[in-house]
Order: structure tokens, then C-alpha cells, then sequence
């Protein structure tokens, strides 16, 4: 990569394609979500789930609204409530729930997914 592009990476965290939005639709149209969707409930682990981004951080869009996570973002998903930016620095909950669906098992398969890499 870096003789052609003179781009070089120190330290590179790939987050799993999640099959949620256009992918899941893809993969459905061609007869594979299903078969996706078991291969990761089938390597679910339980150990990631103390390491994913949405135990610990949350996203946040144009208008302040939070999300427990970008897929959740991108879904359409928001925090339990509704709740934005300007209520959650108001309010600093102590927990939260968080909004899971079937894509939450990308996150949770094999050595986990997250922002900062492996989970588990």
C-alpha cells in the first residue's frame, strides 16, 4: 500500500461489517442473511460483551440525539427514551438500558467488535 498511495498504517483497528442496512438487504436478496445471522449467533461469546462501545460511549448525531452505538445510528435506533445530548449532560444517568437487535450479535461473535478493536 504504501509504494502505491504512500499511506502507511501504525497501528490499524478493523470494526466487523455489521448485516444491518444496505448490507443486510444485499445479503438478503441474494439468500444469505439468514446463514450470516447464524454463523454470528453461533459464535456468540460472552466475554466481548463487557468490551463493546455501547457499554461505555454512544453516539450522537447532527441534532444531538444518542444512539447506543453507529449501527444502532444508522438503523434509526435511538437510547431508550429518546433521550439527546443536552438531556443526557443534564441528567448524567448513572446506567442506562441499551437498545439491542439482531445485529448486536456482529459485535459479539468471535473476539468481539468495538471502536478500539478486539473485545475480548
Amino acid at each position: 500500500m504504501s509504494a502505491d498511495f504512500d499511506v502507511s498504517f501504525t497501528n490499524l483497528v478493523a470494526i466487523t461489517n455489521n448485516p444491518s442496512g444496505r448490507w443486510a438487504a444485499a445479503l438478503n436478496r441474494k439468500g444469505n442473511l439468514e446463514s450470516c445471522m447464524n454463523r454470528l449467533i453461533g459464535a456468540f461469546n460472552p466475554a466481548t460483551t463487557a468490551g463493546i462501545m455501547c457499554r461505555a460511549q454512544v453516539s450522537v448525531d447532527w441534532e444531538g440525539r444518542l444512539y447506543d452505538c453507529d449501527f444502532n445510528q444508522a438503523l434509526g435506533l435511538p437510547v431508550e427514551g429518546g433521550a439527546t445530548i443536552f438531556d443526557f449532560a443534564r441528567e448524567k444517568p448513572a446506567s442506562r438500558y441499551i437498545v439491542f437487535a439482531n445485529h448486536c450479535f456482529g459485535c459479539t461473535a468471535g473476539a468481539g467488535s468495538s471502536c478500539g478493536g478486539e473485545t475480548a
